[in-house]
């Protein structure tokens, strides 16, 4: 991206907010600390207000700091935008994307998506942000991403969901585990074994204690991560067992390596899975070839994993 299409004062800020200090962001950029030191100044000055507390180990960035942050992020996402659009213009099929998506999705779809692109579109770059819901609404409200795709997604005014589908929850284990026998199981059958579960600042583990508080109060986890990937690690080893949604398994699940137990129990509420884009914006071809892709394959393992019929 031609870095004169972003200002510099902005750029400097991001620099700063991201590495601590005038110095580090510094040291990244190769920008002499005295030049961005005097660009934030200026803006301080000229807005009237601190952008940074200066703090005795670094910087953070004031509520008017963190607006800045915003802002150059939003303007080099359009930047981007404009660039690819400039590409397509021209017949050329390059550019970049942003994408907003979860941990869980890493070593399946995603993994996929990468493989995609670099054997039928090689000149796109992908760049990945992983968030919670939350945080991926709010980058696709901000413009700082251009498509995202998370469970639960929460609704905004000018979200447009292009696809979303219900999910099941179930018990996740190992072939070896002492459930793996029960073609589904219910909480109360899983009630005294060994859990691992995700974060409790995770939307999928707060329904679930809000939903059955009484279930975690008696089995507490004997390990819970904000990182998917370190949980499902465990349940391979063979010993605990998890409650989750399906897609939080698929690759392990068409591997054979993890078993996916339907739970039984009335009245559980089915997340949903959701890929959505800002319908304030046009959506450049490249953006929406990885929207379609993620659509197609999310919905294709789905349909593996529940041995249903592939739709062509």
């Amino acid at each position: 991206m031609p870095l004169h299409l972003v200002p510099r004062p902005l750029l400097y800020v991001e620099a700063v907010a991201e590495h601590g200090s005038v110095q580090a962001a510094s040291r990244a950029l190769g920008i002499a600390a005295s030049a961005i030191d005097r660009h934030i100044k200026s803006l301080e000055e000229a807005q009237r207000a601190p952008l940074f507390e200066r703090l005795p180990r670094g910087m953070r960035p004031t509520a008017a700091g963190e607006a800045l942050v915003v802002m150059a992020r939003r303007w080099r996402s359009d930047a981007e935008r404009f660039e690819t659009d400039l590409m397509e213009m021209r017949g050329q099929e390059r550019g970049s994307v942003r994408l907003a998506a979860m941990d869980s999705l890493a070593n399946g779809v995603l993994l996929d998506l990468h493989a995609w692109l670099r054997a039928e579109h090689p000149r796109l770059r992908l760049a990945l942000d992983i968030l919670t819901p939350a945080e991926a609404a709010r980058e696709l409200d901000e413009g700082t991403v251009e498509v995202a795709m998370a469970f639960n997604l929460p609704r905004l005014r000018h979200q447009h969901v292009m696809w979303s589908e219900k999910l099941r929850f179930g018990c996740i284990v190992a072939p070896g585990h002492p459930l793996a026998e029960e073609p589904e199981t219910s909480l109360a059958k899983v009630s005294g074994h060994a859990l691992v579960s995700q974060s409790a600042l995770l939307p999928t583990r707060q329904y679930l204690d809000n939903r059955y508080a009484w279930f975690f109060a008696e089995n507490a986890p004997v390990l819970a991560s904000n990182s998917i990937q370190l949980v499902k690690c465990a349940l391979r080893q063979g010993e605990v067992a998890m409650i989750t949604s399906e897609l939080d398994v698929l690759p392990e699940l068409r591997d054979g390596a993890l078993l996916f137990l339907p739970l039984k129990d009335k009245g559980l509420v089915p997340p949903t899975i959701s890929v959505a884009i800002d319908a304030r914006r046009p959506l450049s071809r490249a953006a929406r070839l990885v929207a379609e892709f993620l659509v197609s394959r999310t919905q294709a393992l789905l349909s593996e994993a529940r041995g249903e019929a592939v739709q062509p």
